[in-house]
């Protein structure tokens, strides 16, 4: 990797949040209602009541949290920027875009929730749906936006990709 290959990859943080919260209040619940049951046993076992729906719902959530997260860490995303385009990589496969066929590159603030996020989307030649890029998805999200302005058309072209952010 030379000095003008940047590698973004995708982060994680918001899945292992998610399984460890589940997680713990499965874990809360169980030993709440153990106790509100009198299921709790002297030597310190815990009998779960497998007909509570409460039980199985939590159970899900922690479930979907796993394995959405276990996906994520088997794809290993990545987003690397060279001087000459861009590459969306998975441990699977790769997509490469060429500077030269990208058309426009538009940066939005878009609402989720009470939070404003940015949004970058990368118009390309011969497709006629764009790419969209969330920069707060990947570590150093401030570097990658950066990077992704620089991929704009230069002045002298006559698109709409001179405003101002």
């Amino acid at each position: 990797m030379d000095r003008s290959e940047h590698v973004f990859h995708y982060r994680l943080d918001t899945y292992w949040r998610s399984l460890a919260i589940y997680a713990v209040a499965l874990l809360l619940y169980g030993v709440g209602r153990s106790l509100v049951a009198g299921t709790l046993q002297s030597d310190g076992r815990i009998e779960v009541v497998l007909a509570d729906p409460i039980f199985w719902l939590l159970s899900a959530f922690v479930l979907v949290s796993a394995v959405a997260l276990g996906i994520n860490v088997l794809l290993q995303r990545r987003i690397v920027v060279l001087p000459d385009g861009l590459i969306f990589a998975t441990r699977f496969r790769q997509r490469r875009i060429e500077r030269s066929a990208i058309r426009r590159v538009v940066i939005r603030r878009e609402r989720a929730g009470w939070r404003l996020l940015r949004s970058v989307r990368i118009y390309q030649r011969g497709r006629r749906l764009p790419i969209r890029i969330r920069p707060s998805f990947y570590d150093r999200e401030r570097e990658l936006l950066e990077l992704l302005v620089q991929l704009r058309a230069p002045a002298g072209d006559a698109s709409r990709t001179a405003r101002k952010l």
